[in-house]
């Protein structure tokens, strides 16, 4: 699940390429929820969340359990429409390869 920074694109893209990929934003029930909704909803359909809100959700994901949290540089990996591919091919390779942190786990995607 993407948190609310991604823009749909990004969950399309992935989509596209056979990724079972969400967006907050697509999601009526979520776009504008508290950290706290968002961890839940992502934890009670078995998905990790994707980030770049490692302040908050770092805290949350010691204090609670979690479906994952896959933590985005936003230097690293921009949001710009000439960078989302990139960011595309990152989160499609992690994955692929196994590299998206399971429950209760936490990464950063490399």
């Amino acid at each position: 699940m993407l948190d609310e920074m991604y823009p749909p694109a990004l969950a399309g893209m992935l989509s596209d390429r056979g990724y079972d990929v969400v967006a907050v934003v697509a999601m009526p029930e979520l776009a504008g929820s508290p950290d706290e909704a968002v961890l839940d909803a992502a934890t009670s359909r078995g998905r990790c969340l994707v980030t770049e809100n490692v302040r908050d959700f770092a805290v949350l994901a010691r204090h609670s359990t979690h479906g994952g949290l896959l933590f985005v540089s936003a230097e690293r990996w921009p949001r710009t429409p000439a960078a989302i591919k990139r960011l595309a091919d990152a989160l499609g390779q992690a994955m692929a390869t196994g590299g998206v942190p399971g429950p209760g786990e936490v990464g950063w995607l490399s």
